[in-house]
């Protein structure tokens, strides 16, 4: 009786074992991507089927789920503009497309610098730096996900010194210590200040173009931290034409603007410096004392600063 008894068990045991193996197994079967901050970007169930995560940045809101197989998930590409940067410029790339969440940029052109991004389902702002030493030439942008990969292009110009290019923008020096620094240029626009900005903006009138600018400043780190915490947001980093006007207008009394004065903040504004060893891009900052006076900091010294971001109408 007792052995009947040892072996029921046994059976019970090893059905138990093969009722719970493919469930075992399907729980092992599903994938789950998540960014450097732990927020889910993207799953794949046991049929194959991806789920795309959209999350509002610095919390734990999902905004939107997109969900297709692998083949209708993967990334792509349908438009960037500007096609053409002109050497020796500042520009962000605007990508459109699909399925760009969590999506990482890679140029075929090693000099061209890129700064921080935050894809979107359907758009990807890629801040780049092109150095007047890149030949013309077409660069090719590949976009990657955990689903796949696409590729895109835009061409490199020959340099522009005092605008004219795409955009234009300030004319920019490499020879050390001449720096005038770079700003994306803004075309035929209004100069009028925006009548609505996000919250926490308010609108600019400027002859550059109407814009808005954060009321305060809203971060503090390096330029690569600066430019992401704008670029998580939606926003970008301010133009030194921008920044100058905003603090001229603060201080007249026509923006109710804070600290305005008192720390330096980064701004969009840059050169490239170049001697017979090295090149290095110069950032520069305003506000120390007045609306006016620049104050360089190097990328290879990483320093740290405050700063606020601007949002074009």
């Amino acid at each position: 009786m007792r052995i009947r008894l040892n072996w029921l068990v046994f059976l019970l045991l090893v059905c138990t074992l093969l009722l719970s193996a493919p469930t075992a197994a399907i729980a092992a079967d599903k994938q789950v991507f998540k960014d450097e901050a732990g927020e889910v970007l993207y799953t794949i169930d046991e049929n194959g089927i991806v789920s795309m995560f959209e999350n509002s940045p610095g919390t734990d809101v999902t905004l939107s789920v997109t969900r297709g197989t692998r083949e209708q998930m993967q990334p792509r590409i349908t438009e960037v503009t500007p096609h053409a940067v002109a050497a020796g410029t500042y520009t962000v790339l605007k990508l459109e497309g699909k399925n760009l969440v969590g999506a990482k940029v890679k140029l075929s052109a090693p000099a061209i610098e890129a700064g921080a991004y935050a894809g979107k389902p359907k758009r990807l702002d890629v801040p780049v730096t092109v150095p007047l030493s890149e030949p013309p030439g077409e660069v090719t942008i590949e976009v990657t996900t955990p689903i796949g990969s696409t590729t895109a292009k835009f061409t490199v110009t020959d340099v522009q010194i005092g605008g004219g290019g795409s955009p234009p923008v300030k004319d920019v020096i490499t020879h050390p210590g001449m720096g005038y620094g770079a700003d994306e240029g803004s075309g035929a626009i209004s100069t009028k200040a925006p009548v609505s900005c996000p919250p926490g903006m308010v609108g600019v009138a400027s002859e550059g173009g109407g814009f808005c600018i954060e009321v305060e400043r809203s971060f503090s780190g390096d330029f690569r931290k600066a430019e992401l915490s704008c670029a998580i947001s939606g926003k970008r980093l301010c133009m030194l034409s921008e920044w100058k006007r905003a603090c001229e207008q603060a201080a007249a009394g026509r923006l109710q603007l804070k600290n305005m004065k008192g720390e330096w903040e980064w701004t969009a504004g840059f050169d490239i410096l170049q001697d017979d060893t090295q090149q290095d891009t110069r950032y520069y900052l305003l506000g120390k004392s007045d609306c006016e006076t620049q104050h360089g900091s190097m990328r290879l010294n990483a320093e740290k600063f405050v700063g606020r971001c601007c949002k074009n109408p």
